[in-house]
């Protein structure tokens, strides 16, 4: 985590006192819009910066043409297309090349050992910066005005509390807090995102630090039933709040600062179901993926098959997001088929009749919970390591 380096702790300790001390909104812009250079700077290395800016200059270019097209017109769809080809084409080079050569077969060729041997550095939050790149091309092709200040640009896209794990940003709100520069915030504004911020590092440093030792201390016996469903509560412990803590400073950051970032989580293992648990799971990347791939790919208009596939599908990406290995895009579709079964479920005759029980959100909620716990297993450890585990849990004990 970057927010608990002694060089971020200087950092924000200069820029904040001289940022409240600027007399203008326009100066306060220009001198945030720096700060957030010099974080990506420091924190990337040229080598992170170089490939975030040329994607950054051709998604502004692309974002300004597709405003000059015609709506509709096959011209402004292939600009679309290749717009998008960009920041996604540079995301799949630099994070999933290993891992495309290895299931096409290919990790031993001489392709392969072309494409390994530069073995370029992965710039910092790159899948962060394709996300909001994507949706901002996306959203200008749907008929959004494009950003036209090169410098608001660069400010949606390296404000520093949402550069490396989010919450993902939409242009539009987020531009339209800093239109006339950014105000000065007010006092109880920022005592209340100061407030967040130690939520969020008690959440990071405190909870889920010591929720990983004890998952570590408990990977080193052997696997038997107690141990994985002990491991099972403390990973589920472990990722939400480190997930958690980590939006949590980013968003009380930002508060301080005088501007609103989204809301990422909401109490998601209080879901009474899978499918209200991604509304309430990292909202802005669940969010992400309905608008960007769901939706566009069909949602659930041609019926369960379809449905099912394009769950399956959004998820597996979903899933590997989150890493280059396969286990993430298992974790994906294990969530896929989950909100397959229960809108399955939802409008069978059993589900109405259990929906109407007294209990049925109690019963719903440990169902949920027991579900996205052992789907943490497929998000933490390699396949061969879930099948120990799952193995442990469900019967005869494996050796670690």
């Amino acid at each position: 985590m970057l927010f608990n380096t002694s060089w971020f702790l200087v950092f924000f300790l200069i820029c904040y006192p001289a940022f409240l001390l600027i007399p203008t909104a326009r100066a306060r812009f220009a001198f945030l819009l720096l700060a957030s250079a010099v974080f990506h700077y420091h924190f990337a290395g040229p080598a992170g910066v170089r490939p975030i800016i040329v994607i950054a200059i051709c998604t502004f270019g692309f974002g300004l043409w597709l405003a000059r097209l015609a709506p509709g017109s096959r011209g402004r769809f292939l600009v679309f297309v290749a717009s998008i080809a960009v920041p996604a084409l540079a995301l799949i080079g630099y994070k999933y090349r290993v891992l495309l050569l290895s299931a096409l077969g290919l990790e031993g060729s001489g392709l392969a050992g072309t494409l390994g041997a530069a073995r370029p550095a992965l710039p910092l939050a790159i899948s962060f910066f394709t996300f909001e790149f994507v949706h901002y091309l996306t959203d200008v092709y749907r008929g959004s005005q494009p950003i036209r200040s090169p410098f608001r640009f660069a400010f949606f896209s390296i404000f520093f509390p949402s550069i490396v794990s989010g919450p993902i940003k939409r242009f539009q709100p987020f531009l339209g807090q800093v239109k006339d520069g950014i105000a000065r915030p007010r006092p109880a504004e920022a005592v209340v995102g100061f407030a967040q911020v130690l939520v969020g590092f008690f959440k990071k440093l405190v909870v889920a630090d010591n929720a990983a030792l004890a998952i570590d201390l408990l990977e080193k016996r052997p696997a038997s039933r107690p141990q994985v469903a002990l491991l099972l509560g403390l990973l589920s412990i472990r990722i939400l709040f480190d997930f958690s803590g980590y939006s949590d400073i980013a968003i009380g950051l930002a508060r301080m600062l005088g501007i609103e970032l989204p809301l990422n989580f909401q109490y998601p293992y209080g879901a009474s179901n899978i499918s209200e648990f991604w509304q309430r799971w990292h909202i802005s990347l669940s969010r992400w993926i309905r608008d960007y791939i769901y939706v566009p790919l069909g949602g659930s208009r041609r019926g369960i098959l379809v449905k099912t596939a394009n769950l399956s599908l959004t998820m597996f990406l979903c899933g590997l997001w989150h890493g280059a290995a396969w286990h993430f895009g298992l974790w994906g579709l294990y969530h896929g088929f989950g909100l397959a079964a229960h809108g399955i479920w939802e409008k069978s005759s059993f589900g109405r009749r259990f929906a109407a029980l007294p209990s049925s959100r109690w019963l719903g909620m440990v169902v949920t919970d027991l579900f996205v716990a052992y789907g943490w297993l497929l998000f933490f450890y390699p396949i061969d390591r879930v099948a120990i585990f799952t193995r442990a849990l469900f019967g005869s004990v494996a050796p670690s």
